[in-house]
């Protein structure tokens, strides 16, 4: 481990919970068999099966390990859930945990190993994130993928560019670990920012800095409930269909949004580089000359993971955004 003249600060993990009893205890035993101790910061979002009784067993059993926040009102969303409890956090490192998954039993000393580095490197006042790769699991936890980065095709050094992270998050939320400093800055995190994981991975690029763990540290389980999964199916091939508009419209305006709300929040405080950036990003959205979106958008190298057809597909959009813009979103 890298030594660092840091006083050892405790990590705590923010567990948000709605309707998650199937999976839950998996989860919860996994975080609290970390070989680097943790604690545990839990919040209900207004489940209604057993999820609460089993967070209050926990709370009961472990009380110097384990905090149960009151639900209040509901937020609706994963997203509501977690920044209730970013505003809560008193740690000097805060990790995310889904309800359903299964930890690897080294995944905090894993990140908390490259965090150091971060720190050794870049100085301990910064804005500091690490994220590892997943697993693929199904309801059972056979593996599925080993690499979630491989079968998708992500290439996570993208959390370096800027201008790829504002096209597309690299960085999945469980396996998230982000500093004070960082979590300071996501609890300004506006309502329509699409997710929590992606609006810190956009400020940790844009003030901070990063480190990958290429080892997967998380059991990414699949099932009909996940708020948000992996795509399981191999990625398209061929040619994208023509003026097949309505996911490509849905996923480039969720990318819109966000990077409206890190322009409003945080624009004035971005480098003059990266504000440049955004403000490309933005202009081939708002531009009218579909040639100047397209231009754009190759120039300033906003590229997507999944290889040509992914990017083909997105510049067709650009190109043919006035009808697209009157095809309805259907997921």
């Amino acid at each position: 481990m890298i030594e660092t003249g840091l006083i050892e600060t405790d990590v705590q993990v923010l567990l948000a919970t709605y309707n998650g009893e199937a999976y839950l205890r998996e989860q919860i035993e996994s975080i609290l068999a970390q070989t680097m101790p943790v604690s545990v910061l839990a919040r209900d979002d207004g489940s209604r099966d057993g999820t609460v009784a089993i967070l209050e067993e926990y709370a009961g059993r472990y009380p110097e390990r384990f905090t149960l926040l009151p639900t209040g009102a509901s937020t609706g969303s994963a997203k509501g859930n977690f920044l209730r409890l970013m505003e809560a956090a008193t740690a000097g490192y805060v990790a995310f945990a889904d309800q359903d998954d299964v930890w690897v039993r080294e995944k905090i000393a894993l990140e908390m190993d490259a965090m150091r580095g971060l720190e050794q490197k870049h100085g301990v006042g910064g804005p500091l994130l690490v994220f590892s790769d997943l697993m693929l699991v199904d309801e059972e936890l056979k593996v599925l993928h080993k690499s979630m980065w491989k079968q998708q095709g992500i290439d996570a050094a993208n959390i370096h560019r800027f201008a790829r992270i504002v096209a597309q998050n690299v960085a999945t939320g469980c396996t998230e670990l982000i500093n004070r400093p960082l979590l300071q800055l996501a609890m300004k995190m506006p309502e329509d920012a699409f997710m929590h994981d992606w609006w810190i991975a956009m400020l940790a690029s844009g003030f901070g800095a990063s480190a990958l763990v290429s080892q997967p540290t998380v059991f990414y389980r699949q099932h009909s409930h996940n708020v948000l999964s992996a795509v399981l199916h191999e990625r398209p091939s061929g040619v994208p269909q023509w003026r097949n508009h309505a996911q490509r419209r849905e996923q480039w305006e969720m990318s819109v949004h966000q990077a409206e709300a890190l322009w409003r929040v945080h624009g004035g405080d971005l480098t003059a580089k990266k504000r440049d950036v955004l403000a490309a990003f933005l202009r081939c959205e708002t531009h009218p000359n579909r040639v100047v979106r397209v231009f754009t958008w190759l120039t300033q190298g906003f590229f997507l993971n999944g290889g040509l057809r992914a990017n083909l597909a997105t510049l067709w959009y650009l190109w043919d955004m006035k009808v697209a813009k009157q095809t309805a979103a259907v997921v």
